[in-house]
């Protein structure tokens, strides 16, 4: 079963990683769009992988554990919190600004937290 599972979360990642990251990145700078979307690719790819790692219980190094958490919390948070309310509340203009403002940066800073986690007990783990 978590063999079927591991293809379709990490893609699932990949697109809301890809999806958070090149919407920020388009909303809050000025930098060229192949710009954004080549560095967004990149997290989306660092996202799938760290999920793929994560599900199949591989050990991780514990920036890229914090990075990934990052990425993917991060990522779920706005998604949810910036898609949510066009869906539950059509004509409200400001809903997606709580993506954008404080769902997102809760998500980096609790996912970032969660690998760290995640990562020194990986460590303590195989100590013992």
């Amino acid at each position: 079963m978590i063999q079927i599972l591991k293809p379709i979360v990490s893609l699932l990642m990949f697109l809301t990683v890809l999806f958070f990251v090149n919407t920020m990145l388009i909303i809050t700078t000025s930098l060229p769009v192949w710009l954004s979307t080549t560095f967004s690719l990149i997290c989306a790819i660092l996202g799938a992988w760290f999920t793929w790692k994560l599900i199949s219980g591989g050990k991780m190094n514990i920036l890229i554990a914090v990075i990934g958490g990052a990425l993917i919390l991060g990522g779920l948070f706005f998604t949810v919190s910036f898609l949510g309310p066009m869906v539950i509340a059509k004509d409200t203009s400001q809903g997606p600004m709580i993506g954008v403002f404080i769902a997102a940066p809760l998500g980096v800073i609790l996912g970032g937290i969660g690998g760290y986690v995640h990562a020194t007990r990986q460590r303590e783990g195989a100590k013992d």
